[in-house]
């Protein structure tokens, strides 16, 4: 599972890199990043066949997914090949704006094939770790003490879903569906379970300047591995029994 949540990151830091760059940098730089990603998750899918649970069909949609991940990876790596092909080959004046057209245009199209790696990485590490809960009895983990809030920060940090950026001076935090907030984050700081990197990600909506990436340190992913395969929501309260109804004599009938 860890290998898994470590592909995650790989994809996550990949992504911020590619929509950060620069194309003359992008396709180059991308090119190598994509090639060592499909090792990657080939390297994954042998973690998932090597490890000792029921290969039913939950792990097998896990293990394909991934393969699934590194089919797509292979044609980003195409495209980025292309992109630094055309980049590299001598153009005309008059070509060069056709020609660095084209090399964003491959990029994008290389962008497209991976921006949903992380979180299909974390499925398949739910997965593989739901199969291995279920043949093992549960136990108390250090991670039960955290709280909701902690726990779903940390799944969001883990899809590549979480930046920290600025408005007016402020920091606030981001996230996909908008559950995480900056004091929930900083705890998390504090604990050694997540940690920042400054100006390593895109402003979420493509505009400004680049955002804060929130990513899972090694204790960090030991700690969702804990719980990953769980529901992270909070059991609901015990049903309070109901009072036995009050009854009153029934008037006396008169004659």
């Amino acid at each position: 599972m860890v290998r898994l949540l470590a592909l995650a990151d790989q994809f996550t830091q990949h992504n911020d890199q590619l929509a950060r760059l620069q194309p003359a940098y992008g396709a180059t730089w991308g090119h190598t990043s994509a090639q060592v990603l499909v090792t990657a998750c080939m390297e994954a899918v042998q973690a998932i066949v090597d490890e000792p649970m029921y290969a039913g069909v939950t792990v097998t949609e896990a293990t394909v997914r991934i393969k699934h991940l590194a089919v797509l990876t292979g044609q980003a790596v195409r495209h980025l090949a292309e992109a630094k092909a055309q980049h590299r080959a001598p153009a005309s004046p008059s070509d060069r704006p056709f020609r660095g057209g084209e090399v964003a245009h491959q990029i994008h199209l290389a962008q497209d094939l991976t921006i949903l790696a992380p979180a299909a990485a974390l499925e398949s590490a739910s997965a593989v770790a739901s199969a291995i809960h279920h043949r093992r009895p549960a136990t108390t983990t250090s991670t039960d003490a955290l709280a909701l809030a902690e726990r779903t920060a940390l799944h969001a940090t883990a899809r590549g879903h979480v930046v920290i950026g600025r408005r007016e001076g402020h920091e606030y935090a981001h996230s996909r569906d908008g559950s995480v907030h900056l004091d929930t984050l900083r705890a998390l700081e504090h604990a050694g379970l997540i940690a920042v990197q400054p100006g390593s990600a895109p402003p979420p909506f493509g505009e400004g300047p680049p955002h804060d990436r929130v990513r899972l340190t090694p204790s960090g992913a030991m700690a969702v591995t804990a719980f990953l395969g769980r529901s992270i929501r909070t059991p609901a309260p015990p049903a309070t029994s109901a009072l036995p109804a009050r009854t009153t004599a029934a008037p006396a009938r008169t004659r």
